[in-house]
Formats: C-alpha cells, sequence, structure tokens
C-alpha cells in the first residue's frame, strides 16, 4: 500500500525532472540563460514545497531512517540537494553573461553540473522517498 506522504514526493519529482529540459534549453540559450532557466527555479521553489510538506508531517514522530522507511534525514538532504542547485544556477546565470555580456568559458560545465546535479536529485527522490513508500 502507498503511503500518505507519496502525493507530495511524486509531486517534487515532478517539479525535478520538469527543471532538466528547461536547464537543457536556457544552456542553449547562452547569454540568455538568466531567463530561460527562470522556470526551472520556480519548479524547484515547488519541489521544496512538497519535500517541506513531508519533513513537516515526519518531525512530529522524529523519524529517522532506517529504521523508518522515510525520515527527517532523507528530507533534509534532499532540501539540501535543492539549495545546491539552486546555487548551481545562480552561480551560472553569472557566467552566461560573464565576458562581456557573453558566457564565460566556465559557462558550459557549469550549466552542465546543473543538469547532473538534477539528474541526482531526481535519483535521491525516487529512492529516499518513492520506492520506500510504493513496497
Amino acid at each position: 500500500m502507498a503511503g500518505v506522504l507519496l502525493p507530495p514526493a511524486v509531486a517534487a519529482k515532478g517539479f525535478v525532472d520538469s527543471a532538466i529540459p528547461i536547464n537543457v534549453t536556457a544552456t542553449a540559450a547562452l547569454s540568455g540563460y538568466g531567463g530561460a532557466i527562470t522556470s526551472a527555479v520556480g519548479a524547484l521553489t515547488s519541489a521544496t514545497v512538497s519535500i517541506t510538506v513531508i519533513q513537516t508531517a515526519l518531525f512530529p514522530s522524529g523519524a529517522f531512517a532506517p529504521p523508518c522507511k522515510i525520515g527527517l534525514n532523507i528530507t533534509g538532504a534532499i532540501l539540501a540537494q535543492i539549495a545546491t542547485v539552486q546555487g548551481t544556477i545562480v552561480a551560472t546565470v553569472a557566467q552566461s553573461i560573464a565576458a562581456a555580456g557573453a558566457p564565460s568559458p566556465t559557462f558550459p560545465a557549469s550549466a552542465a553540473l546543473v543538469g547532473t546535479q538534477l539528474g541526482t536529485l531526481s535519483t535521491a527522490i525516487t529512492l529516499g522517498l518513492i520506492t520506500p513508500q510504493s513496497v
């Protein structure tokens, strides 16, 4: 039987997954990265809300995984990953216009890092919050 916290976990994964192709499009926009990545930032904000719903529900019980299937340690780690991705996006926006309004040489690697971090975050949500509630 699926857990009651499964819907916000699935929603969070959906928000993160939607940000992945946005980052690809934003990367191709080069100096327009900042404007093009805005909807991904919004998606990450929505993912934060969903994970916070789970964390708030777990807080009174002090759930910690293991022994619990999901715990505050997992939601806390996922929230930290979201913050890291958001920080990388801010740095990437700056790099997209660093060389006289054009992308710096480090921009492609930074934009690729955003994509990698989003993929890792999606996997963390699946393995840490969705799969344990689905069995």
